[in-house]
C-alpha cells in the first residue's frame, strides 16, 4: 500500500492485497445433516482454500470541520471461490454442500463520505456499484454469469450525553447472480445505543438488528435437475446486550508518563 499527500488536502493512494481464506471446519464434515425436513447438507473434505486478489486506486479529500469524501477504483479477483450447491437428494428434499466453484471478477467504484453536522451529529455515507462476473465451473455450457452490483449503507451516530451515544444506521444490497442462479435485492435498519459508566470503564451495548422486520434472503436456483426457490426471514426482533469492563487504560496512562517527564524537563530547564 502507498499513499500520496498532494497540496489542498488531497490525498492519492494505491493498494494491492492477496488473501487466503480457509474453509470452515463444518464446510469439510463428511456426513450428512438435516437442517430440516426438505433440506440435508453435507461437508466436503476435498474443498480448497479460495485466494482473493483485490488492486484499489483510491481518492480522498478533506473539506476542513469534519466533512471528506473519497472514492476507489477497484478490481477484485477470486480464485476457487466458495459457494454452497444444492441438489436433488430424495423425494422433496435437496441436499447442500460447499463447494470450490470457480472464479469470479468484480470491477467497479466505492464512494464515501462522511459529515460532521454539528457537535453531537455525524453521518456517513458509503455506496458501490460495480460490474460482477462468475466464471461457473458447474454449468453444462461452461458460460459465465454476469449482472451489475450495487449497494448503500447511511450511518448516522448521535452523542445524546456525555457518555452516551446512539446510532442508527441504513443498509440497501443490490440483487445479484450466483453460481446457480440468482438472489434478490433487500434492505434492513439496525439500531445500537451506547452508554459507558465509571469513568468510561465500563460498557454497555444494546443493539436491535433488522428493526422493522425487513430483511429477507430469496434465492432462485435453475439447473437442468432442479428449480429451487428459497426464502429466509431472519428471526425478529433480534436484540443483543454486550458488556465490557476495561481494567487498564494504557494509553492515557503513557499520554499521562509523557507529559510528567516534559514538564520534569521544563523544571530543570532542560527544554
Amino acid at each position: 500500500h502507498a499513499a500520496y499527500n498532494l497540496p489542498g488536502e488531497h490525498r492519492l493512494s494505491f493498494g494491492f492485497s492477496r488473501r487466503t481464506s480457509r474453509p470452515e471446519l463444518y464446510y469439510m464434515e463428511p456426513y450428512i445433516t438435516y437442517r430440516d425436513y426438505f433440506t440435508a447438507e453435507i461437508g466436503n473434505p476435498d474443498i480448497r482454500p479460495e485466494y482473493i486478489y483485490s488492486y484499489e486506486l483510491g481518492y480522498r479529500k478533506s473539506f476542513g470541520n469534519g466533512y471528506s469524501l473519497s472514492s476507489t477504483l477497484f478490481h477484485r479477483y477470486r480464485q476457487d471461490k466458495f459457494e454452497r450447491l444444492r441438489v436433488p437428494f430424495k423425494a422433496g428434499v435437496t441436499l447442500d454442500s460447499m463447494a470450490n466453484v470457480g472464479n469470479d471478477y468484480a470491477t467497479g467504484l466505492e464512494i464515501s463520505g462522511e459529515a460532521k453536522i454539528n457537535r453531537w451529529w455525524n453521518m456517513n455515507l458509503n455506496g458501490s456499484l460495480y460490474h460482477y462476473r462468475v466464471e461457473n465451473n458447474f454449468k453444462a455450457e461452461g458460460s459465465d454469469e454476469t449482472s451489475t452490483n450495487y449497494d448503500i449503507s447511511l450511518t448516522n451516530s448521535f452523542d445524546v450525553a456525555k457518555y452516551t451515544r446512539l446510532q442508527l444506521d441504513g443498509n440497501f444490497v443490490g440483487p445479484s447472480v450466483s453460481t446457480q442462479g440468482k438472489v434478490d435485492a433487500f434492505f434492513y435498519v439496525n439500531l445500537g445505543v451506547r452508554q459507558q459508566f465509571l469513568n468510561r470503564r465500563l460498557t454497555g451495548t444494546l443493539s436491535f438488528r433488522d428493526v422493522f422486520g425487513s430483511a429477507r434472503y430469496v434465492s432462485d436456483i435453475n439447473t437442468p435437475s432442479l428449480q429451487s426457490h428459497t426464502r429466509i426471514k431472519p428471526s425478529y426482533p433480534l436484540i443483543t446486550l454486550s458488556v465490557s469492563y476495561t481494567f487498564n487504560n494504557f494509553k492515557i496512562k503513557i499520554i499521562y508518563n509523557c507529559c510528567s517527564n516534559i514538564l520534569k524537563d521544563i523544571k530543570t530547564r532542560k527544554i
